[in-house]
């Protein structure tokens, strides 16, 4: 496959990335999940919240296409798929926790 396809998956990956996570948000953090995403809303003093749980919890569909990507044969692409939700990790991270 060409760089430019690769740099295409993980730029595409990245915006789609915008999507999930607004998903993500909206129907788990505020459904299911708000008894680890509540105290993120209630601004209370300290380091450690139990949303960043949220980081482990993003990072491994990541860290499954980068072993899946590089690990099996034919499935390379997935590596730039991993690259793009780590990306978008950093990005949210810089923009939205710091």
């Amino acid at each position: 496959m060409s760089i430019t396809i690769h740099i295409a998956t993980t730029i595409l990956t990245f915006i789609l990335m915008e999507l999930v996570a607004w998903l993500s948000h909206k129907y788990l953090m505020h459904g299911f999940l708000w008894y680890l995403h509540k105290d993120h809303h209630q601004h209370e003093p300290g380091f450690w919240e139990k949303n960043d749980a949220f980081f482990l919890i993003f990072a491994v569909p990541s860290a499954t296409c980068y072993i899946v990507g590089l690990a099996v044969i034919g499935m390379f692409p997935l590596l730039f798929v991993g690259i793009g939700i780590s990306l978008y990790g950093l990005a949210y991270f810089l923009v939205h926790d710091i």
